[in-house]
């Protein structure tokens, strides 16, 4: 870790402790606390750490605060954690149930119903469109993927046996100097119990044409995976304006043999 990301985790620790001490109120009961300020706070941190510094009623307590406006929604979301007992049992319970809870109207109990109905909506559809079978479907999902990284990343994407998407990670390293760490991937891979696996990385300002570092990788993570039958469907580079597959132009088929051959040898 290096000294500005180890500078942001201690940030967001302090964050997340001046949040948990800002989270104790006088009495539940009421909509008396002990600070003010609370909705630029939880705001400013979002904006900076995403959810990772909040606990499971500031979580709810954000989310009230964009349907209630101008009121404090901090000891409404204590009420509805001690009331169901956690912020699954919150947003999976029905609006009447949510309504029954003092400071929930209708619409903010309908929005927390509606979170819920949301995630699993979303999850449907991912789960629906993120099917990776052949190299043309790595090349549709993953296009989208690697427009998000304005610099050169590397990206693992695990598959279950029906080919749905389970995880695309993004792995640290330097790929012109052959420098992505294949345990890394390794690791990634075992943890997430997936059967295949598809490559990419991206040429931002340049060509997909691979390099010498790029052929020598992959054929590190062939013969890696091939040693714990994983099957690698490709590996992708995306250019500026075009891409190159590996396993369209054969390389990965031939990577694939020459490892088999090897180890035929051996025997």
């Amino acid at each position: 870790m290096n000294n500005t990301q180890s500078n942001i985790t201690i940030a967001a620790r302090k964050e997340a402790l001046n949040l948990i001490e800002m989270g104790k109120v006088i009495d539940t009961n009421t909509d008396e606390q002990i600070h003010n300020g609370r909705r630029e706070k939880l705001r400013q941190s979002f904006s900076k750490y995403g959810l990772e510094t909040f606990n499971e009623t500031q979580v709810l307590e954000f989310a009230l605060g964009m349907v209630v406006p101008r009121t404090d929604t901090n000891p409404t979301a204590h009420r509805l954690i001690n009331t169901f007992g956690s912020l699954n049992g919150v947003i999976s319970a029905s609006p009447e149930k949510l309504k029954s809870v003092a400071g929930m109207g209708e619409i903010s109990a309908n929005f927390l119903h509606f979170l819920k109905q949301f995630v699993v909506y979303i999850h449907g559809i991912e789960r629906k469109s993120q099917r990776i079978v052949t190299p043309s479907d790595a090349v549709e999902i993953l296009r989208d993927v690697m427009k998000l990284y304005p610099v050169e990343h590397f990206i693992v994407a695990c598959l279950d046996s029906k080919g749905d998407l389970l995880l695309h990670q993004n792995i640290r390293g330097d790929i012109d100097r052959v420098n992505i760490n294949v345990r890394d991937v390794v690791d990634v891979a075992l943890r997430v119990g997936t059967t295949s696996l598809v490559f990419a990385h991206n040429h931002p300002d340049g060509k997909s044409t691979p390099s010498d570092a790029d052929v020598a990788l992959t054929r590190s993570l062939v013969n890696v995976f091939g040693a714990v039958n994983i099957n690698i469907i490709d590996h992708i580079i995306f250019g500026a304006t075009d891409y190159y597959s590996f396993a369209s132009n054969g390389l990965i088929e031939s990577m694939r043999r020459e490892f088999k051959n090897f180890n035929t040898r051996l025997l």
